[in-house]
C-alpha cells in the first residue's frame, strides 16, 4: 500500500472528513456547529505560510492527517511558536505506523522550511510514539482540565 501526503488544501473535498475525524476526539473544544467549523478551516487553509494542513492517503483514501501551525495554546505560551497539532488517524486504520509516518512527515516539511525546532503537547504523559520519534518533554501542565505533556523536537 503506497503513503502519499498532500495538503488539504489541495484536497478540500475531504474538509468534511476531517472536521468529523477531529469533531469524534475534541467536540468540547469544537462545539457541534459543522457548518461553522467547515467555513473556518477553509479559511484556515487560504493562508500562505501556517499552518498547513497534511492529509495522508493510502491507495487514494485519507486515512490521517496532521497540522504545522505557528501557535497552539498561544495564551499559555505566546512566545513558543512551530507546533505540530491535530495529529489524527483513522480508527481503522491504526497500527499501522501512521501516526509516526505523518509526523515524521511534517517535521521533514518544517525542516524544509528552516524551522528550528517543533513542539507538540500530548495527554500521553509517557510521550508514546512522539519519545520513539525523538521528541523530548519540557514540562507537565492541565490543558482543558486534563494532564498534558507539552514536548519539543530540536530541527537544527
Amino acid at each position: 500500500m503506497h503513503l502519499q501526503f498532500q495538503n488539504l488544501a489541495q484536497r478540500q473535498e475531504y474538509i468534511p472528513l476531517v472536521i468529523r475525524w477531529w469533531h469524534s476526539v475534541w467536540s468540547e473544544r469544537m462545539g457541534s456547529d459543522f457548518r461553522s467549523l467547515e467555513i473556518h478551516l477553509h479559511r484556515l487553509l487560504k493562508r500562505k505560510d501556517f499552518p498547513v494542513h497534511m492529509l495522508a492517503l493510502q491507495d487514494e483514501q485519507p486515512v490521517a492527517i496532521a497540522v504545522m501551525k505557528l501557535h497552539e495554546l498561544e495564551k499559555l505560551f505566546p512566545k513558543r511558536r512551530y507546533w505540530l497539532g491535530s495529529v489524527f488517524v483513522e480508527p481503522s486504520c491504526r497500527g499501522r505506523k501512521l501516526g509516526s509516518s505523518i509526523t515524521q512527515y511534517i517535521v521533514e516539511l518544517a525542516q524544509s522550511r528552516g524551522l528550528p525546532h517543533l513542539h507538540l503537547q500530548t495527554q500521553n504523559l509517557s510521550g508514546g510514539l512522539y519519545t520513539s520519534l525523538g521528541w523530548k518533554p519540557l514540562e507537565r501542565l492541565t490543558v482543558y482540565g486534563e494532564e498534558t505533556l507539552l514536548m519539543v523536537k530540536q530541527l537544527g
